[in-house]
């Protein structure tokens, strides 16, 4: 039975009324009902609600999520002259201590009755404590809920992420389908965010700098909201855009279509974990980034020089981070220019080596073929035997033949990591590119073809072809010594930095067997989608194009 109480004419009162969650609503506990049932409630005590809160908040003990139940608490003491506050049940005002001790608190010190529309039980000074009893019980049915309510969404949410569904809201780039309960491409955010990745991995940005570049271009959030400079580094850093992501400090494999693939996540990763920032060419020097001294290890970087009569000069020189030394060169950018031509020559192949290389990558083909297929079928015999093994276990276990439950999932865990690593290779085997030979014969022509691009370019034009076959240029004196990239590192004559391999000379072959040729072919990658991948185009469409335009694609190329 509620206490004695006493109404008195027209008493202020408080209504709250809650829900959490959508279901909640559905479950007849919606924000109008309360409120009728509020108001039918006080209609019947003769209470006049000044101040009602509606609210859609959690009710456990979090301060951001309780804003509308401490504002209701701080109006109900600063309000003397109201005595009433009314709940719908137990669970809409609270399901933690910690907001049942301000509701005590309210009661003992601040002379409110607290009231519930739904089950007409009234709580205030005169309760006694058998009553305050069951208060405290009803509070701790609603925690236990709470508790099992958040333990089995942990659980779902968990076993979600086991089978590669990502249990959250979608990141930026994605949207969350709430008919397939999949994530889709944002195709808008998701060009903005391949575009950072390329731009980032060329180590030639900020995160300051990349995330102007995307405001200036309106890329903004799925809230609406322009792409800041911390949004932008979380972005970098999350592996979900190339198909995997953390989930309670784990890494899933997600099933989502990834944006961007692994190797540009990684080198986007070195990037932002170097020491030192990425140099911002702010003036478009054409060979910046390009030369290290060979004196100090400092870059060289270019320099613009006014002359009288309106003339501006561009040179080159160390930047001498590590204190001047004596030889303090400073190179004119068309001098410089004329130096580069002999790194650049050193990559043409003569038509020996044409011949040489196409009778190597005919008997690869070749034999690749047979190997592939000898290794294809050894790969789905070894397949074949481990589903056998783990049917077996399967049967075993439904008929009761094995007692240590424990071993057995040991056994069906690594059974089904066989399996999986078997799938992987068996997927790689079958990975054939039907374009090996014209690709590997494509690719013999590039040196050459970019030999005579260099001398019909300009500067801009000339500093993205440099970049293109080597990754460094050490400045020593009136010579530069370069670090080739691949395959022009194996296409190169005469020094190169650290080391070189000798090419093909005259009375002198530089590979002993067959094997060699084959070790080759493989190391500078004439192999899967070949040059493709590294130009972004194949061969012959590049030896169509008008020579800016070949610039072009290799400046775009990853």
């Amino acid at each position: 039975m509620p206490p004695p109480f006493q109404n008195n004419p027209m008493s202020s009162a408080l209504l709250y009324v809650r829900v959490s969650s959508k279901e909640q609503e559905k479950e007849g506990y919606s924000l109008d009902a309360q409120e009728k049932l509020g108001y039918e409630y006080a209609g019947r005590r003769g209470f006049k609600i000044v101040k009602m809160w509606k609210v859609s908040e959690s009710a456990w003990n979090n301060k951001k999520d309780r804003v509308a139940f401490i504002q209701m608490v701080e109006y109900s003491k600063a309000h003397p002259e109201i005595e009433h506050i009314i709940f719908d049940i137990t669970d809409r005002m609270t399901r933690n201590d910690f907001d049942k001790i301000k509701i005590v608190d309210l009661i003992q010190y601040h002379n409110k009755s607290i009231h519930f529309s739904r089950s007409n039980k009234i709580y205030n000074r005169a309760s006694s404590p058998d009553d305050l009893f069951m208060l405290d019980i009803e509070v701790a049915v609603a925690k236990k809920m709470s508790n099992d309510i958040s333990r089995k969404t942990r659980m779902g949410m968990l076993e979600k992420a086991e089978q590669g569904i990502f249990p959250s809201y979608a990141p930026l780039g994605y949207t969350n389908n709430k008919a397939t309960r999949q994530l889709e491409i944002n195709a808008p955010q998701a060009r903005y965010i391949k575009k950072a990745f390329d731009l980032m991995a060329t180590g030639n940005y900020s995160i300051e700098i990349l995330a102007r570049q995307l405001i200036k271009e309106d890329c903004r959030t799925n809230r609406g909201a322009k792409v800041n400079k911390s949004t932008l580094a979380f972005v970098l850093k999350n592996p979900f855009y190339f198909g995997n992501f953390v989930w309670k400090g784990k890494q899933y494999q997600g099933n989502h279509e990834p944006i961007i693939n692994k190797a540009t996540f990684d080198r986007v990763q070195m990037v932002l974990s170097g020491k030192r920032l990425p140099h911002i060419n702010r003036l478009n020097f054409a060979f910046n980034n390009l030369i290290t001294c060979g004196e100090c290890g400092c870059k060289v970087s270019g320099e613009q020089k006014h002359k009288p009569v309106d003339k501006t000069y561009t040179y080159y020189h160390c930047t001498f981070s590590k204190g001047r030394h004596p030889n303090r060169a400073y190179i004119p950018q068309n001098r410089l220019a004329k130096m580069f031509e002999e790194p650049v020559r050193q990559i043409q192949v003569s038509d020996d080596f044409v011949d040489w290389m196409k009778e190597g990558l005919t008997i690869k083909a070749r034999d690749g073929a047979q190997s592939q297929g000898n290794r294809l079928l050894t790969l789905q015999k070894q397949l074949a035997i481990a589903e056998q093994r783990i049917n077996r276990l399967f049967d075993d276990r439904m008929d009761g033949k094995i007692n240590n439950e424990e071993l057995a999932r040991a056994k069906e865990a690594e059974y089904t990591a066989n399996i999986n690593d078997l799938k992987a290779q068996i997927s790689q085997a079958e990975t054939t590119n039907p374009r090996f030979l014209e690709d590997g014969l494509e690719a013999l022509e590039l040196p050459n073809l970019l030999y005579s691009q260099y001398f019909a370019g300009t500067p801009e034009e000339k500093g993205i072809i440099l970049r293109k076959i080597a990754s460094n240029y050490t400045l020593r004196g009136a010579t530069l010594c370069a670090t080739y990239r691949r395959p022009f590192s194996i296409f190169a004559k005469g020094p190169s930095c650290p080391t070189w391999l000798p090419i093909l000379d005259t009375g002198r072959t530089i590979f002993s067997s067959r094997r060699d040729i084959a070790f080759t072919v493989k190391f500078y990658k004439v192999r899967s989608k070949g040059f493709r991948m590294s130009l972004g185009a194949p061969l012959q469409d590049l030896k169509q194009q008008p020579r800016p335009n070949l610039v072009k694609t290799l400046a775009t190329a990853n």
